[in-house]
């Protein structure tokens, strides 16, 4: 366990009520704990700056910061990877729970320093489940590339059920979009995906997405949506000239 990298885990905070708690708890009970957080309040209104201002005094790994305007879940996560210490990010919705050993698998897969992307099984509402499969599996970039498009997908666009290296999104300058709302994570997988050679999955169920009615994806404008398909068209070309 000692010799795990460090993950650096960003998550951004909006009027998230009493989901935040349940989510940090998840993560403090965690099977590794080599880790850091990097909670980015976006001017929530209600209690969930109160929640973060706890959690950052009971625990020294977690470190905070506070828009004083809402400024979107692109530049809270970026403002988390220009401030990471670890080897690894992760980028958790503070809604959603993780599965003790979540941080303990990612971290094991990047312990063979050829790989450049981990990934792992999820459950939200019907899509992902648990496989019943406690092991790794090298999955082609090309097959990697083709699921970010795939609505529902095993391994999918999302960033939530994967590991980066810091490094490569360093070396490649990449850094969410934020001038988007919506599949600014199906972007940032792709453009790293482009960036990166050995991709590992981990089939069984690690992160359990949290459907709530007031999330952004539930309450997006036709803007957004047509912003999204722009995104989606983008991916696919991108994808055209991609090297192996």
């Amino acid at each position: 366990m000692a010799d795990l990298p460090m993950i650096t885990i960003s998550i951004p905070t909006y009027n998230l009520g009493s989901y935040l708690n349940k989510t940090l708890e998840s993560i403090l009970h965690q099977t590794d704990q080599n880790f850091e957080i990097w909670l980015v309040d976006d001017a929530s209104t209600e209690k969930t700056a109160d929640t973060v201002v706890q959690f950052e005094q009971a625990d020294p790994r977690i470190h905070a910061h506070y828009f004083d305007t809402h400024q979107g879940v692109s530049k809270a996560r970026n403002y988390a990877i220009e401030h990471a210490k670890g080897e690894i990010i992760v980028f958790v919705d503070g809604d959603d729970l993780l599965e003790p050993n979540y941080l303990e698998v990612i971290a094991t897969g990047f312990t063979d320093p050829t790989v450049d992307l981990v990934g792992v099984g999820y459950t939200w509402g019907w899509r992902g489940g648990q496989s019943g499969r406690h092991d790794f599996t090298e999955i082609s970039k090309t097959n990697a590339y083709a699921s970010i498009n795939h609505r529902g997908g095993d391994f999918g666009g999302y960033t939530w059920n994967k590991g980066f290296k810091m490094k490569i999104i360093q070396d490649n300058q990449l850094r969410f979009d934020e001038t988007l709302d919506l599949a600014e994570d199906l972007l940032f997988t792709a453009q790293y995906t482009l960036a990166a050679h050995k991709i590992l999955y981990y089939p069984d169920a690690l992160y359990t997405k949290v459907s709530r009615s007031n999330s952004i994806i539930h309450s997006a404008t036709w803007e957004m949506r047509s912003k999204e398909q722009a995104v989606r068209q983008r991916i696919d070309k991108m994808g055209r000239s991609m090297q192996p």
